[in-house]
């Protein structure tokens, strides 16, 4: 499928991807976050979104955290609108 915005358009981007190439966290953010994601997995606590992670870490604001999920939720509709050709 073809690229939009140099974004794959055959799967979604993960929300760690949107938020860097959004500029709103840095890799060292995200890696940061997916160990406290798995630590808590690990002492079988209750699955944490990296969103929310990042935000508790304040690495990321509300307002980021809301245009990074607009963003994933836009990809998805285009996604769907290419794959059914509307």
């Amino acid at each position: 499928m073809a690229s939009a915005n140099g974004i794959n358009m055959k799967k979604p981007e993960l929300f760690g991807q949107v938020a860097i190439r959004m500029g709103f966290v840095k890799t060292k953010d995200i890696q940061k976050a997916l160990k406290i994601q798995e630590e808590r997995k690990k002492k079988g606590k209750k699955h944490k979104l990296i969103g929310l992670i990042l935000l508790e870490m304040g690495a990321l604001g509300t307002t980021e955290l809301i245009t990074v999920l607009q963003e994933m939720e836009a990809q998805r509709v285009l996604m769907y609108c290419l794959k059914e050709k509307v």
